[in-house]
């Protein structure tokens, strides 16, 4: 009986944490999603340079260099993080909306856990 309760219990954590970490990559997902559709200087802390490239609009000769990012019109779906704890895939559809550009597409982020921060890696868009 004592065994079956600690199996059951470590069971709990495992899933508790397991949702935790998912919770924990979905927020940085939107993050990096915005980081780079804005176009930030600061994009480095969150991807490296290819993955930025195929994820900005600008950068991916989708709209012209006058862009400009408005996040009340940037929406992303429900992120859906499968992880193994320090690397993940993150699959989330994202929504840009103005008068003169606009798209809905599915982006599949890899992701790393590296020196404490999400780190995206590889980005795979379907138009």
């Amino acid at each position: 009986m004592k065994r079956t309760k600690l199996v059951l219990s470590m069971a709990v954590l495992l899933v508790i944490a397991y949702v935790l970490f998912g919770l924990w990559i979905a927020h940085d997902t939107k993050l990096m999603l915005e980081k780079a559709m804005g176009g930030t200087v600061d994009y480095a802390d969150y991807m490296n340079s290819s993955t930025y490239r195929k994820i900005n609009p600008v950068e991916r000769e989708l709209t012209d260099k006058n862009f400009v990012y408005d996040k009340k019109l940037h929406q992303t779906g429900f992120v859906f993080p499968v992880h193994f704890f320090f690397v993940s895939n993150t699959l989330v559809t994202q929504q840009y909306e103005n008068p003169d550009f606009g798209l809905k597409e599915p982006v599949r982020l890899k992701l790393r856990l590296i020196s404490g921060k999400w780190y995206a890696t590889d980005a795979f868009i379907q138009p």
